[in-house]
């Protein structure tokens, strides 16, 4: 009898990154199981279980494939070919390219590393385009990860950070269900739970937190932005917050011009002074109080006696010049919002908002997490604006039992953000309209490629190369989509399955998974003690078939381009060694110890004392010149008009979406195990709703807005408000035998047909996937 055995691992098919045991016999993976020693392994979802239904399905892409059919075609066909003859003509179609016309018109398509496996070889290949020379990567960062880990930097000078939840005395999850898309997150909520702290959930369905917090702030989608607004105020209004960190360690007291929006600076008042001394508003009328930007910053006097809300008359050699504090023109923003306003527009009762305000009020430290549910709308990049102010107002970010930015130790980013040159960078789809975007890193908008594709302006693209992903289920614009993939030059695309973005592709690459193939993790993040666990899962089996990695094919394009020089010589085990040399770890360390080891040293607490905040005024920023100085306002006030309204009674339902642990985006419908879990696309509505509408549990709904159409199944649900229901997207067309079948013809399940792209957030691109306007009927 083959004895079995268990190699330490780590899952990747969602951003959970669970530590696992692979079980193997007779070089064969016939299961996984939890490893609860692990920072992340103390159980698996759905998606993990079903390790062995992936890597063996029948209809794994199992070597590369050439298109004999035209583009369009019903039913595309194709024929094998090697390797060496599918990498050379790629080669040679982006040479050409590259050489004729320049490198931006070529396009890339990355899927997420944060649901999929290509969080291994996520930063290969993002080096292999910046190597390359193309600005345009389509990534969907904008309705994803953009808003936390960089809309945030505008407050915080980096990321959202990870939330302590072992030491905090609070737990706030705005628009995140770690429930559904996080496992190791959950059960570290779960442990905070357990020891009493307190907890607020801003969400509008009754997810598991949702109906066990202490204050459940059922939201009506889109509005979350004056939820926190509305919140601040509270707290500015009373007094209560941490007065003492908002002083010292925020830009609150720095005085700006009323005339420019320019901070005041010591040049300002004196000719003499120094451009990079900000003046704060001291307690006396008149008085004013230095703060120097340089290094780490640092104030010229006791910061004590700052004020932080003022308005000031500054005398200079030019005359009077009318000032405001930063914390006093974001207040007269917040105040804009009075609970009995931001109850009507939210519709939380007001005396929700005052206990939410409480709760952050008293708490002694407050951890938070921020995600989908507020970057997907046309508001996203203000709404976190809003909701890191806020943050900021607790005194927690940094702190024990707050939201800790940072690792437990250094790693060196080998996604080349270096490689690509400023001329290169400035051609970037969409970046002329939204300057200090995701387009600034290279990272574009479907819609803007396909615009690019249909009307070569501001230039034609006309190759995209795909690694993995699947556009046609996963954005909207499908049907813009198929029109400029029938037009494009030429389409690679790698994968696991030929799904249907892939079939309109000229080569299909097969590529293995995860468990096929080396993996390093510098760190997880579910936790601050997971941190300092830096782990290299190896291959557990060879490739199956013909299949390769996603770093072994960007290595073997990159030779073929002659870029093996910036690739570390296209070997994958000097670009590991790279990544881990600030930290002190030995890649051999690593490959002798495959279940990982534990970095000596703690993610680092308050850094923010030695170092300041990595902001321009090394301040955590209320007020920020950068939006200023790109056109956007500098606190969040919002618009009334920016809310999502129903201008069109014929769609009197406010249609939002939310994720299931069942599934990653568009993968794992063809997983048996998991489609018996969820067979078809669910539409949660209210029990009103339900019974206004004569629907029942499962009947078909035909689900309709300007744009488009869709279809699933009904789930009356207590709790959830009346005017809105919650759709899933992903799905392409269902293959239920009682499926609506018109003509017979399926109709299409794909929630994001329905998405207008119309409305966009001016920042970041984001579109509003959670916060639409729609009708239903049942079928």
């Amino acid at each position: 009898m083959t004895k079995q055995q268990r190699v330490p691992a780590f899952c990747t098919q969602c951003r959970s990154r669970c530590g696992c045991e692979v079980l193997v016999e007779d070089g064969a993976i016939v299961g996984v199981e939890p490893m609860p020693g692990h920072p992340s392994g103390k159980t698996l979802c759905p998606k993990g279980k079903a390790v062995t239904e992936l890597v063996y399905h029948k209809d794994r892409l199992t070597q590369p494939l050439r298109r004999t059919s035209p583009k369009g075609a019903k039913v595309p066909t194709w024929e094998p070919i090697s390797w060496d003859a599918a990498m050379s003509e790629i080669a040679g179609h982006m040479g050409r390219i590259r050489d004729a016309h320049g490198t931006e018109q070529v396009a890339f398509s990355v899927t997420t590393p944060s649901g999929t496996h290509m969080s291994d070889c996520i930063s290969w290949v993002e080096r292999f385009i910046r190597a390359y020379g193309s600005p345009n990567t389509i990534y969907g960062t904008e309705i994803c990860n953009w808003h936390k880990d960089f809309v945030a930097r505008l407050t915080y000078g980096s990321d959202i950070g990870t939330p302590d939840f072992a030491h905090t005395d609070c737990v706030l999850l705005w628009g995140h269900n770690p429930a559904a898309t996080w496992l190791a997150r959950s059960i570290e909520v779960q442990k905070a739970m357990r020891r009493g702290v307190k907890m607020i959930v801003v969400d509008p369905r009754p997810t598991l937190y949702a109906r066990r917090a202490e204050c459940w702030l059922k939201v009506r989608p889109g509005t979350d932005q004056a939820l926190a607004l509305g919140l601040a105020n509270l707290m500015l209004k009373s007094g209560r917050f941490d007065v003492a960190f908002v002083r010292e360690w925020t830009n609150a007291a720095f005085l700006v011009r009323d005339d420019t929006g320019a901070y005041l600076r010591q040049s300002d008042v004196d000719p003499q002074g120094d451009a990079a001394v900000i003046m704060a508003a001291g307690s006396g009328d008149d008085s004013l109080l230095a703060f120097d930007t340089a290094g780490p910053g640092q104030w010229r006097a006791d910061p004590t006696k700052a004020t932080l809300m003022a308005r000031n008359q500054v005398s200079t050699a030019t005359g009077d010049i009318p000032c405001r504090t930063a914390l006093q023109i974001f207040a007269e923003a917040a105040a804009e919002y009075p609970p009995a306003r931001v109850a009507e527009i939210t519709g939380i009762p007001e005396e929700q908002l005052q206990k939410a305000a409480d709760i952050l009020a008293d708490s002694a430290s407050v951890a938070y997490y921020a995600w989908n549910g507020v970057g997907q709308s046309a508001t996203a990049s203000q709404t976190d604006r809003a909701i890191s102010i806020l943050y900021g107002l607790t005194g927690s970010y940094g702190r024990a039992g707050g939201n800790i930015p940072g690792g437990a130790a250094r790693f060196n980013d080998i996604a080349g953000h270096d490689l690509l040159t400023d001329a290169q960078r400035d051609k970037a789809l969409g970046l002329d309209t939204r300057p200090i975007g995701p387009g600034k890193l290279g990272w574009v908008t479907a819609r803007d490629v396909y615009d690019a594709v249909l009307t070569q302006k501001p230039y034609p693209i006309r190759a995209l190369i795909s690694f993995g992903g699947n556009i046609l289920a996963a954005q909207p614009d499908p049907a813009k989509a198929r029109e400029a993939f029938e037009k494009l030059e030429f389409h690679v695309h790698t994968d696991f399955f030929l799904n249907a973005t892939a079939e309109y592709a000229d080569i299909v690459l097969p590529v293995a998974t995860s468990w096929e193939r080396e993996g390093l993790r510098p760190g997880f993040d579910v936790s601050l003690e997971g941190m300092r666990k830096v782990q290299l899962r190896p291959a557990i089996i060879p490739p199956i078939g013909e299949s390769r990695s996603d770093t072994d094919i960007v290595l073997d394009l990159a030779q073929r381009l002659g870029l093996a020089d910036v690739m570390f010589d296209c070997d994958a085990d000097k670009g590991h060694a790279h990544i881990l040399a600030p930290s002190g770890v030995e890649l051999e360390e690593l490959k002798a110890n495959p279940e990982g080891i534990t970095l000596p040293d703690s993610v680092k607490l308050s850094a923010y004392l030695e170092n300041g905040f990595a902001t321009p005024t090394k301040r955590l920023e209320i007020y920020s010149e950068q939006l200023l100085q790109s056109g956007y306002d500098p606190v969040p006030t919002l618009d009334a008009g920016a809310l999502p309204a129903n201008t069109d009674t014929a769609y009197p339902l406010r249609l939002s979406s939310a994720k299931t642990i069942t599934y990653c985006h568009s993968q794992g419908r063809n997983i048996a195990s998991l489609r018996r879990l969820t067979p078809d696309p669910v539409l949660e509505l209210s029990l009103e709703t339900a019974e206004a509408y004569g629907i029942a549990l499962h009947d078909w709904v035909e689900i309709s807005t300007k744009a488009g159409r869709f279809i699933a199944r009904a789930k009356p649900t207590k709790d959830l408000a009346p005017d809105a229901v919650f759709a899933q997207h992903g799905w392409a067309v269902s293959n239920s035998d009682d499926a609506p079948n018109p003509d017979g013809n399926r109709m299409a399940t794909n929630f994001n047909q329905a998405i207008s792209t119309d409305h966009r957030d001016p920042i970041s691109g984001s579109i509003p996937l959670r916060c639409s306007w729609c009708d239903i009927r049942k079928i």
